[in-house]
């Protein structure tokens, strides 16, 4: 946390630290964007069964997509004695009005998954950011779509129209998350990269990005309209879905099932799935045979890190002191590495 303290701050630091331990107490508060989530409910779940471990008193807090109620929760936490917050943020581009609240309190400030700019962390020494590479993850499944689409005998089967293209609908989140523009920007690029170089055609697109925002009802429902406008009896039939996450991948599949496709029993009647988490769900979906592969975000990698650094920060250390993560250059920010998992 780069603290470089005076004699006298130490001494007064110290008076404060007693009476914290006499008190007994290390508050944390940790705030959820949304607990609806389905992948932020893994890392919630799993940061709570660590925090049990450590001595802390923690609390969690569900914005339920708000940035205006994260902002009052922060505000809460604040006036109620907070020793440390750690933000999952609802809107990345807020990530100054936090950092400024933390500043304003003198109070460290843990960012995850939802990631702010360097410009964010490095405007406040107590701050340090935990999350994965927003690029790394579509890249992976660029990769992934290839890897299925050359494997043998794959392309005749997934190009429902033989016209030798493979047309493919995008759901995607958020324009100012950067998960979701690399993953968005990553897939389709590294894709066509690997397609070219093996003399096949660059995928084709069906419509726009369509602006899903995470979610699986409203992936089901987008996926819903397309199905109407592009019907496999027609020319131009959805062969490849690419989502964001998983939660947008399933409502697809929710979809492609209201016409007889991916239901897991009839191997003729299939859509390339792809996406992103692999949450329990997804997996189950996987090796049903209705999905063909995520790319693993690790929720539980990323608990134990920020647990870590939350015990770290209760024995007043730096975030990543006595630990194997290291902050990359030009930020305090961690990344957990992402996997391809298609239920092999």
């Amino acid at each position: 946390m780069k603290r470089i303290f005076a004699l006298m701050v130490t001494l007064l630091l110290a008076v404060t630290m007693f009476a914290c331990e006499e008190d007994g107490e290390f508050k944390v508060d940790i705030f959820i964007y949304k607990y609806s989530d389905t992948y932020i409910t893994s890392v919630r779940n799993a940061m709570d069964a660590e925090l049990k471990g450590i001595d802390v008193n923690y609390t969690f807090h569900d914005a339920d997509g708000s940035q205006e109620t994260q902002n009052t929760q922060i505000d809460g936490a604040i006036a109620n004695g907070t020793d440390l917050i750690v933000v999952n943020i609802v809107e990345t581009e807020s990530g100054n009005v936090v950092i400024q609240k933390a500043k304003n309190a003198k109070i460290p400030v843990i960012f995850f998954n939802r990631e702010v700019s360097d410009a964010v962390v490095n405007s406040y020494d107590d701050a340090a950011f935990i999350g994965t590479d927003p690029d790394e993850a579509g890249y992976m499944q660029g990769e992934m779509i290839a890897d299925l689409l050359l494997a043998d005998g794959a392309w005749d089967k997934y190009d429902l129209n033989n016209d030798g293209k493979i047309n493919y609908i995008m759901l995607r989140a958020d324009l100012d998350n950067p998960e979701a523009n690399g993953r968005t920007k990553y897939s389709t690029q590294e894709a066509n990269r690997l397609l070219v170089a093996a003399s096949k055609p660059e995928l084709v697109q069906i419509g726009t990005d369509q602006m899903a925002g995470w979610d699986l009802a409203t992936a089901k429902t987008m996926t819903d309209a397309l199905l109407t406008s592009n019907p496999y009896t027609g020319n131009q039939p959805i062969e490849l879905v690419i989502a964001n996450n998983d939660d947008m991948a399933l409502g697809a599949i929710q979809s492609l099932n209201g016409v007889g496709y991916n239901t897991g029993s009839d191997a003729t009647k299939y859509v390339l799935v792809v996406g992103v988490d692999a949450t329990a769900t997804a997996v189950d979906a996987i090796q049903g045979g209705k999905m063909a592969g995520s790319i693993k975000q690790d929720g539980v990698a990323m608990a134990k890190a920020i647990v870590k650094f939350i015990e770290n920060v209760s024995l007043d250390k730096d975030f990543n002191e006595g630990t194997d993560y290291t902050f990359e250059t030009g930020a305090d920010k961690v990344r957990i590495p992402y996997a391809k998992y298609t239920g092999e």
